[in-house]
């Protein structure tokens, strides 16, 4: 087994044999900075809701138009606005957009641009 300059652990071959001697009673099972009362608290309460989201049900394309301006762009933002009219968790997708801020798509029924002003107007 090679070593590289970037590796802070000894191969698993070291760290067996001085566990099979004994030597290894000092350093700790597991890293500090991997200890679980380091880690963030978990994230699922704080992102559950887009798993009851309207939008999982279409494809990224609808929310995130590739087309640069026009009608036709007017057109997508307008079908993603309904989808998101509907959506059970609309004031938490806008919340989350403006809190974040989300640079991209339709969120929360707005678009960028929509986002952008209501942030504008904010400060």
């Amino acid at each position: 087994m090679s070593r590289t300059l970037f590796d802070s652990q000894p191969p698993l071959e070291i760290v067996a044999r001085q566990a099979i001697s004994g030597t290894a009673a000092t350093r700790p099972a597991m890293p500090f900075y991997r200890s679980p009362r380091n880690l963030p608290p978990p994230a699922f309460d704080e992102w559950s809701w887009q798993l009851r989201g309207l939008c999982r049900d279409h494809p990224a394309e609808v929310f995130f138009p590739e087309e640069v301006r026009g009608r036709p762009l007017r057109r997508r933002e307008d079908a993603a606005k309904a989808i998101c009219q509907a959506c059970p968790v609309l004031a938490r997708c806008r919340a989350h957009a403006l809190s974040a801020p989300e640079p991209y798509g339709i969120w929360g029924a707005m678009t960028a641009r929509e986002r952008a002003v209501k942030l504008s107007d904010k400060g």
